[in-house]
């Protein structure tokens, strides 16, 4: 793996590069981190897209979201992230809900895959963090994978009222909702629906936080030599599990592309 798709995937997963090693022991219980798949797959229900719909999962991780947009819908997903080890779980996953053959898992740096264009109906990044930079830029980045007319599916969330976070890593392009709105609409697309997940969001974070706890408590006695660096691990998914519960207010975004730039 190359040294800026390692630095990539830290950043997205708020973590340091030489922890990224230990990564699939620690999480080795969460088959969707951090998003609400309930949620998404609502979401995307009420679009009522044709059966043969193909969607494109971004950062699609152990294929949580992927999978199961599959089995419920019968639709062609692609899934794209860059760690090997996640994604034999995700195929693994696909094949146990005999949705293998709707299901294409590509080991790629997202920002390396969407270089290029594509005509998918929907794409979805959920709980990828700023992997693709500022709202306004996600954006972009994010329209240019589906047709027009197809849907951009968000799983993220905007700072609440009175909150500061832009000295915090990771949280750095987080806009109040106004100016969130604002950005994610920059290129004259519809806003379909807006749906808050703070209240199922904190409950999904504080388990899997006491996971991630038991999980580091194991690998400690199995590398001690990693003792001060999984503790700041799990002292950060603490403090990260703090942030969302108080800082910032979980929303799904859906929009519509509506046009093409000229």
């Amino acid at each position: 793996m190359k040294d800026k798709t390692k630095k990539s995937i830290a950043n997205s997963m708020e973590t340091r590069t030489k922890m990224l090693p230990y990564l699939p022991y620690l999480i080795q219980d969460l088959w969707v981190m951090g998003a609400s798949v309930g949620q998404i797959l609502s979401g995307i229900e009420s679009l009522n897209l044709p059966e043969n719909s193909t969607v494109l999962d971004l950062c699609c991780g152990k294929g949580g979201i992927s999978v199961q947009v599959s089995k419920k819908f019968g639709f062609n997903v692609t899934g794209v992230d860059a760690m090997s080890e996640f994604l034999e779980i995700a195929k693994q996953k696909a094949d146990e809900y005999d949705v293998l053959h709707f299901c294409n898992f590509i080991e790629q740096d997202v920002k390396d895959y969407v270089k290029k264009s594509n005509n998918f109906d929907l794409v979805i990044l959920a709980a990828a963090g700023a992997v693709f930079g500022d709202i306004k830029h996600t954006s972009a980045v994010l329209r240019s994978q589906v047709k027009t007319g197809g849907y951009i599916l968000i799983d993220d969330g905007y700072l609440r009222e009175g909150s500061k976070l832009t000295d915090r890593k990771g949280y750095e392009y987080c806009l109040n909702y106004q100016a969130a709105k604002d950005a994610l609409l920059n290129y004259g697309d519809r806003m379909v629906a807006e749906i808050s997940t703070s209240e199922v969001s904190m409950h999904i974070n504080y388990d899997y936080h006491k996971l991630i706890e038991k999980r580091g408590a194991e690998l400690i006695q199995l590398q001690p030599d990693m003792e001060e660096d999984i503790r700041k691990y799990i002292a950060d998914q603490a403090e990260e599990c703090d942030i969302l519960d108080k800082e910032i207010e979980g929303m799904l975004w859906i929009i519509q592309k509506t046009k093409n730039l000229s």
